[in-house]
C-alpha cells in the first residue's frame, strides 16, 4: 500500500483507474462508503509492495524529476504523495516519498483507551484486532489510602475478546491527583495497601502488567517518586506481570520543570519494561490553542533526548488518534471538541479543502458551523501517522502506543499492518 495524497477533482474510482486498482478497493481499505472526497485528504491505495513514508526536504537545484531519480521511484508517485507540481517545488519544503519497504521491522502496538459501554469497547478492538499487541484499558484510579477504585464499565467480557485476538490486557491506572501522588509515596501503609490492591487486581482480571499514566506533579517529588517506581517494578514483575510508564515527551532535562521535571527519565527507564513517550499530550492540548496534536519535527526532537536516556527496545512512542475542533478565535475557557474520524466526523461539516502544515505533517481545516461559528481542526490520518511510523523505524523503537477514545479511521489500523510486522502474543 502507498498514500495518495487527493487532488481538486479527482474521484475514487479515477484513482483507482490510475493506479490499476478498482474504486471498491479503495473504499474498503480507507473505510469509506461514499465516492466524495476533498483535496488535500489522504487515501491508502492498495499494491502488492509495502510502502513507507520518508520525508524529505527540498535542496536548492531539486526537481521532481532529480528526486524521483535519486530514490528510484516514478515521478508520478512523488506528485501522487505530495500536493505539489512539475513546477512548484521550493528549496526548504517538506516532500513525502514512499520507499519500498525491504523487511518489516516487528513492533510492538499498544492501544490504551477509558472503557466507555461493551458494546463500543467490544467495537474498538474489533476494528484494531489485527493490528494490536497489548491494550492499555480501564482507568483504574488509585486514592490516598491506597484503595484501588476500579472502572464501573470494565467489562470482563472485553478482557476475554482481548485476549482471544492475541493481545495482552495491561491495568491502566493512574492516581487520583498530586495530593494522593504524594501521600502513596511517603505513607506506607497507603503504599502497600495500593501495591497488595493492584495484585488483586491482575489476578482477578488477569491483566498482563500495569501502565501507569501520572496527573501532574510537583518536581519536588522527584526523589520520592523515584523510589515508587522502583518498587511498584519489583512488585509487578515478582506477580508474572509487565509495568509500562507513561511520560510526556520533552527535550531537556530540567527538574526544576512544572510539568515533566518530576520524572527523572534515565533512573525510571531502568526500573520499567516499557516508557510511552506521551507526545499526544503536549501539543495540540484541550487547554491549548489549535495546533498539530502530533507535530513530527517537535516528536522527533523529544525523541533523540529520550534516547540519550532510554533503550529504544523499550520506548513506545504516544500517538493521538484522533483530532480536536477548536472554535476561533481562541479562548482558553473554551474547550475544544473531540474528533473522531478527522473530516467525515458527524460532529463537523464537510470542508472544501484540507491544509497541511508539512513540518509538523499534519493535516488541518477551518469551516463554520450551523450556528455561524468559525472552528479550526487539528487531526491524524493516514499520511501524517505513516510520516510518525517511519520516525520509529529510523530510530529503532520498540513500537507506538496509540491513545484512541473509541471508534477511529479503519485506515490507521491497516497502516500499521502494511508498514510493520505487528508482535502478538498468546495469552
Amino acid at each position: 500500500m502507498f498514500v495518495h495524497l487527493v487532488k481538486k477533482g479527482e474521484t475514487i474510482s479515477g484513482i483507482g483507474r490510475s493506479y490499476g486498482v478498482s474504486g471498491e478497493a479503495i473504499e474498503k481499505v480507507n473505510g469509506l462508503v461514499d465516492d466524495a472526497l476533498v483535496p488535500g485528504c489522504s487515501l491508502l491505495v492498495p499494491s502488492p509492495v509495502s510502502t513507507t513514508m520518508h520525508t524529505y526536504r527540498v535542496r536548492e537545484g531539486d526537481t521532481i524529476k532529480k528526486i524521483a531519480n535519486s530514490f528510484r521511484m516514478p515521478e508520478r508517485m512523488v506528485l501522487a504523495a505530495n500536493l505539489v507540481s512539475l513546477e512548484t517545488i521550493k528549496p526548504g519544503q517538506i516532500l513525502t516519498l514512499p520507499l519500498p519497504i525491504l523487511e518489516k521491522k516487528e513492533i510492538e502496538v499498544n492501544m490504551r483507551w477509558e472503557v466507555q459501554e461493551e458494546d463500543l469497547d467490544l467495537l474498538t478492538i474489533e476494528e484494531a484486532k489485527d493490528s494490536v499487541s497489548t491494550v492499555s484499558v480501564a482507568y483504574a484510579l488509585a486514592e490516598s489510602d491506597g484503595r484501588l477504585r476500579m472502572p464501573p464499565l470494565l467489562s470482563r467480557r472485553l478482557l476475554a475478546e482481548t485476549r482471544r485476538v492475541q493481545a495482552q490486557p495491561l491495568l491502566l491506572t493512574t492516581l487520583a491527583d498530586e495530593e494522593s501522588a504524594s501521600r502513596l509515596f511517603t505513607h506506607l501503609p497507603s503504599r502497600r495497601a495500593f501495591f497488595s490492591a493492584l495484585r488483586t487486581a491482575m489476578e482477578e482480571y488477569q491483566f498482563a502488567g500495569v501502565h501507569l499514566e501520572m496527573p501532574q506533579m510537583s518536581p519536588t517529588l522527584r526523589p520520592l517518586f523515584n523510589g515508587f517506581i522502583r518498587e511498584l517494578g519489583l512488585r509487578v514483575r515478582r506477580a508474572g506481570g509487565k509495568l509500562y510508564l507513561g511520560i510526556p515527551a520533552h527535550g531537556a532535562d530540567d527538574p526544576e520543570h512544572p510539568r515533566y521535571g518530576v520524572f527523572d527519565v534515565q533512573f525510571l527507564s531502568h526500573h520499567v519494561d516499557r516508557v510511552v513517550w506521551n507526545a499526544d499530550e503536549e501539543y495540540g492540548r484541550l487547554d491549548g490553542p489549535p495546533m498539530s496534536l502530533a507535530p513530527l519535527h517537535l516528536i522527533k526532537r523529544t525523541l533523540l533526548h529520550a534516547l540519550t536516556m532510554v533503550p529504544c527496545r523499550k520506548l513506545l512512542l504516544g500517538l493521538p488518534f484522533f483530532g480536536y475542533d477548536w472554535p476561533t478565535p481562541f479562548q482558553p475557557e473554551q474547550l475544544p471538541t473531540l474528533i473522531l474520524h478527522g473530516l467525515y466526523d458527524e460532529e463537523v461539516l464537510p470542508p472544501k479543502q484540507i491544509y497541511w502544515d508539512e513540518k509538523a505533517m499534519a493535516p488541518m481545516f477551518t469551516y463554520k458551523n450551523e450556528a455561524g461559528q468559525n472552528r479550526e481542526v487539528w487531526y491524524e490520518d493516514v499520511r501524517s501517522v505513516a510520516a510518525k511510523l517511519h520516525v520509529v523505524t529510523e530510530l529503532g523503537l520498540a513500537g507506538i502506543s496509540c491513545l484512541v477514545h473509541g471508534s477511529t479511521l479503519e485506515s490507521k489500523w491497516r497502516l500499521l499492518q502494511n508498514t510493520f510486522t505487528v508482535a502478538r502474543y498468546t495469552v
